[in-house]
């Protein structure tokens, strides 16, 4: 005698479209969904984006104020301006 066999959707047997392959294999993470279908990765990329533009931020701010303390714009502008003059003439 045989076993009946159940046929399932074709929803079940679709494999989840994944958009960060590398990311799920480097941590370990796989084929754990929730049940709309979802990694619950979707806010990780803008977070890290947010972090990095607040990170380069501040960065910008530190060498423009050391920048500016040391009087270095000054004289590069000076020296960028004199070059030009006296190419110019």
């Amino acid at each position: 005698m045989s076993e009946p066999t159940t046929t399932l959707p074709r929803s079940a047997h679709t494999p989840v479209r994944r958009t960060h392959r590398l990311d799920a294999v480097e941590t370990g993470v796989t084929g754990q969904t929730n049940q709309t279908g979802d990694t619950g990765e979707a806010g990780q990329t803008t977070a890290e984006y947010a972090l990095l533009t607040g990170a380069i931020a501040l960065l910008v701010a530190a060498v423009t104020a050391w920048a500016t303390s040391t009087g270095k714009i000054g004289r590069l502008l000076d020296a960028v301006f004199n070059y030009l003059t006296k190419a110019i003439s």
